[in-house]
C-alpha cells in the first residue's frame, strides 16, 4: 500500500470518526451545555459554529452546534453570524493549508486530465462550470476545502471570494437553522 492510499484511508477514518462525534454530541445534549456557557459572550458560540463549518473534521460537530443554536436563536441571525465564521474559517484554510492543496491539487492533476477538461470547457464556453460546482460546494455542509480549490482555480479576488464564500456559507446554514428552528 502506497502512502497516497494511506493517507486516504487515514482521512476517511477521521471523518467517519468526526461524524460519530457529531451524532454523539446531538444525542448527549452535551452542545446545549456548551452552548449555555459559551452564551454570556453573545453570538460568539454561532461565529464558532461557522468557523467549524468549514472543515471536514470539523462540520460534524459544527452542525450539531447550529442544531441547538437553531432551537433558541432567530435563524437569519444565526445564519449571518455563521456566515461571517464560515468565512473566518475559510480564510484560515487559505492560509494555513495553502501549500498541502496545493501539492494535493498537483497530486490530483497527476491523475486527473485537467488541461483535457479545461480545455474542453473552453471550447464550448461552458468555463463557469467549475466555479459553480465550487460555489454549490461551500453552500452544502460539505468540506469546502474542494470548492475553494474550484473557486481558486478562478480568476477571483480575495475579496470576491471573500464575499462568495459569506453569501454561500450564510445561505447553506440558513437552509440548515431555517427548518430546525420551525421544527422545534
Amino acid at each position: 500500500m502506497n502512502t497516497n492510499q494511506k493517507k486516504l484511508i487515514f482521512k476517511t477514518a477521521i471523518f467517519i470518526l468526526s461524524l460519530s462525534l457529531g451524532w454523539w454530541l446531538i444525542k448527549s445534549g452535551y452542545p446545549e451545555d456548551m452552548i449555555n456557557a459559551i452564551l454570556p459572550l453573545k453570538f460568539t458560540a454561532e461565529i464558532i459554529a461557522g468557523i467549524f463549518y468549514t472543515s471536514f473534521l470539523t462540520s460534524p460537530i459544527s452542525l450539531a452546534m447550529l442544531v441547538v443554536l437553531a432551537r433558541e436563536n432567530n435563524p437569519v441571525l444565526t445564519a449571518l453570524l455563521a456566515g461571517f465564521g464560515a468565512v473566518l474559517g475559510d480564510f484560515l484554510i487559505v492560509k494555513f493549508f495553502r501549500q498541502n492543496i496545493v501539492s494535493e491539487l498537483n497530486l490530483c492533476s497527476q491523475y486527473l486530465p485537467f488541461q483535457r477538461i479545461n480545455s474542453f470547457l473552453k471550447k464550448f464556453r461552458i468555463s463557469f462550470i467549475i466555479p459553480f460546482a465550487g460555489a454549490i460546494i461551500i453552500a452544502s455542509p460539505f468540506p469546502d476545502e474542494i470548492g475553494l480549490m474550484m473557486l481558486g482555480i478562478s480568476k477571483l479576488s480575495y475579496r470576491e471570494i471573500a464575499v462568495l464564500t459569506y453569501m454561500l456559507n450564510t445561505a447553506g446554514i440558513l437552509l440548515i437553522v431555517a427548518p430546525v428552528n420551525l421544527l422545534s
